[in-house]
């Protein structure tokens, strides 16, 4: 079997028949080495897979998605699965959150801080500085998050 002709399902399916048969013998001391390799090979899809999986999810292409899930699950790499879809989707939140972050007094540079309040101390105030304050922000951000949760459910939908 060669990981190198690309073909992801086959050699998904090749592994699984492996595990499978070292399953059936059990724990023999003459096949733990089989097993250590077993898992390298594992890994090698898996880190194979994971950059086109990645790809498929952020482009929202469902059907690829769906087949290297289905690579994924097949080898039992149920965390990697997870991992990935953690990595992939909290990028969005994150940045919503950032968006908010950036726009607060507390994380101005020394010298916008003391732009700021040169300019308020002067009767010509007006701050080009956009701030706002957490309890106006929170509706938004809650719009922002139910949006985006519900386009991942209808993607999600079409996944699983």
């Amino acid at each position: 079997m060669s990981l190198r002709s690309g073909d992801h399902p086959k050699a998904a399916e090749t592994l699984a028949d492996m595990r499978h048969c070292l399953s059936a013998v059990g724990e023999v001391a003459e096949f733990a080495n089989i097993r250590k390799q077993l898992e390298v090979l594992e890994d090698r899809l898996d880190s194979m897979v994971q950059p086109c999986l990645t790809d498929a999810t952020s482009n929202r292409k469902v059907e690829v998605a769906q087949d290297l899930r289905g690579i994924l699950i097949r080898i039992e790499r149920f965390k990697s699965l997870e991992a990935h879809y953690t990595k992939v989707h909290l990028k969005p939140i994150r940045l919503l959150w950032e968006d908010f972050d950036s726009k607060q007094p507390t994380n101005m540079l020394a010298s916008e801080k003391n732009e700021v309040e040169r300019l308020s101390s002067s009767n010509d105030f007006q701050s080009s500085l956009p701030t706002i304050s957490f309890s106006s922000w929170l509706p938004s951000i809650y719009d922002e998050l139910l949006l985006y949760l519900e386009q991942e459910w209808k993607c999600k939908q079409v996944i699983i």
